[in-house]
């Protein structure tokens, strides 16, 4: 009885201080360093002009942005350099107060002339800004610094998605004496931000390396001492790294497929955890548009049918993709076209001999004998696996491909500067939730990825109109209208499938969360590692 009594004491003493002990590790500690991976080498390291994820990846902690989401509740938009903002009643002019006593990484003081040389710049037609620029240039009307710790941004037309572009990870604001001494943002030595960690080093296809700013303007923050991101452009490489334990997270493009994150789960065991994402990213097919053979829409149209999408989902992404839909429902709900609706038109209909029939007409009826391309490609995730599915595809109504592979930040110049005839395969993540995202980004005249170079006026129309519709109800109705206007037509990019994956995090890594784009929490300002 006696030794009972001892047992139950005993038991009872464990129930008080175990969750003062749980307590205590989930407080965060100060310390560590964070190794993370890159997929490609970044090259060029200006955030502005850029639009890889591993340009924008590879300074994430090192900028601040006016507005930022959440790193604590990333579905939430709160300020970073802006204290507070408001919108006058009409709609279409921001007010936004700076946080005063903020410092550059260099020392210098920060002010609202730094705010507008980055609007300014952005802004500007002839920088051709792929991403910020592309988003901000078609709603921006004008920029004013009112005073040193107060800015005020002029809309056009009310603009319903204004606040999350201003929040975007690729509209960080840089200093003003930065862009005027080296011109631009390219090189490592640029790199000088009011983010929680400063830019150490960057050695070329190797690492990209943070160390903690010690004077960063919140107190307290960050935890880690630094960040360093290993250059690992190899599948196999970034999957043995991962088993490995040399990576502690793993949150980014590309994402792990089903097999690589069971067999992570093998090696790893409970040391890891492992979800499936939806990335808010797009499996896209890229034709040149004035350029042989795909100058021709009957070309174009001929691919958008022969393409099997569910096939490509099933082999290339092992499943883990929505197959044809321009818009996701999953991502954008009831912005997007039913599934069922989708599921039926030409290009995604089920069987595919109907619709092979139709291709083969079209390209039969400009090349009786066929027709050779060349296929640019991104040596990167499992791009070329997908290039030479999508290829064999073409071959049964004609179009022969022959892939031409560039390295990660090389494929991205071509691109841009339009030096290319046909992309079998390239994912484009979008930068904020918006539904409007999608054709600001890729199908406008001056998206900042159209690199087919379309140009369509209806389009064009419907998306200015969907960007200044603030009635949900109507705004939902101009996306469908453009979604069934891109299925039923010849566009230079072809939409395949929404991108679907795996990603794990150590358990040692605490205070991150996933976020709704893969380009939004990288800054890693209150992520620490528990011992």
């Amino acid at each position: 009885m006696r030794s009972r009594s001892i047992l139950v004491a005993i038991v009872g003493a464990l129930a008080l201080v175990l969750p003062a002990v749980a307590g205590a590790q989930d407080k965060p500690r100060s310390g560590g360093m964070l190794n993370w991976y890159v997929y490609g080498d970044p090259g060029r390291l200006d955030i502005h002009l850029e639009s890889p994820l591993s340009v924008q990846q590879s300074v994430a902690g090192v900028y601040s942005g006016l507005l930022h989401r959440d790193p604590a509740e990333p579905t939430k938009i709160i300020g970073d350099l802006a204290e507070r903002w408001a919108v006058s009643p009409d709609g279409k002019v921001y007010t936004f107060h700076l946080r005063k006593g903020v410092r550059w990484h260099d020392g210098q003081p920060f002010t609202s002339a730094d705010v507008k040389a980055t609007l300014d710049r952005v802004l500007n037609p002839a920088a051709k800004s792929p991403r910020c620029g592309s988003m901000l240039r078609p709603i921006v009307a004008s920029v004013e610094a009112v005073d040193a710790h107060t800015i005020q941004i002029a809309l056009k037309f009310p603009a319903a998605p204004f606040v999350e572009y201003v929040a975007s990870a690729w509209c960080v604001i840089a200093a003003k004496h930065v862009l005027e001494k080296f011109g631009d943002l390219s090189k490592p030595e640029a790199q000088i931000g009011t983010g929680p960690f400063k830019f150490k080093r960057y050695e070329r296809d190797s690492v990209i390396e943070w160390e903690k700013n010690k004077d960063y303007f919140i107190a307290g923050l960050p935890y880690l001492d630094g960040v360093k991101q290993f250059v690992l452009k190899k599948g196999e490489l970034q999957l043995a790294a991962a088993k490995a334990g040399r990576i502690h997270l793993w949150d980014t493009w590309p994402p792990l497929k089903k097999t690589e994150a069971d067999e992570l789960k093998r090696a790893r065991g409970n040391e890891i955890d492992i979800a499936q994402n939806t990335i808010n990213t797009i499996f896209l097919v890229y034709m040149h548009v004035q350029k042989p053979p795909f100058n021709h829409p009957d070309l174009r149209r001929a691919v958008h049918l022969a393409l099997d999408r569910q096939e490509l989902v099933a082999k290339a992404l092992e499943g883990a993709g929505v197959p044809c839909v321009v818009l996701d429902p999953k991502l954008a709900a009831d912005f997007a076209l039913p599934l069922e609706e989708v599921q039926k038109t030409p290009g995604c209909r089920q069987p595919k001999d109907q619709d092979i029939a139709e291709a083969k007409k079209l390209v039969e009826k400009h090349y009786p004998s066929g027709v050779d391309v060349e296929a640019a490609v991104r040596s990167v995730g499992n791009y070329v696996d997908r290039a030479q599915l999508v290829l064999s595809q073409l071959r049964k109504i004609g179009i022969r491909g022959t892939i031409r592979t560039y390295e990660s930040a090389a494929g991205f110049a071509v691109f841009g500067k339009g030096d290319f005839v046909f992309l079998p395969t390239q994912d484009r993540a979008m930068v904020t939730v918006d539904p409007g995202d999608l054709f600001s980004l890729i199908y406008t005249t001056d998206a900042g990825s159209n690199w087919g170079k379309w140009s369509d006026p209806k389009i064009d129309e419907l998306a200015e109109r969907g960007l200044k519709e603030t009635n949900r109800d109507r705004r939902k109705q101009i996306y469908h209208e453009i979604q069934r206007y891109l299925l039923s037509g010849a566009p230079s990019a072809l939409p395949v499938a929404w991108v679907e994956g795996y990603h794990f995090v150590d358990k040692r890594v605490r205070g991150y969360k996933f976020a709704p784009t893969v380009y939004d929490n990288n800054t890693m300002m209150k992520v620490w590692l528990a011992p």
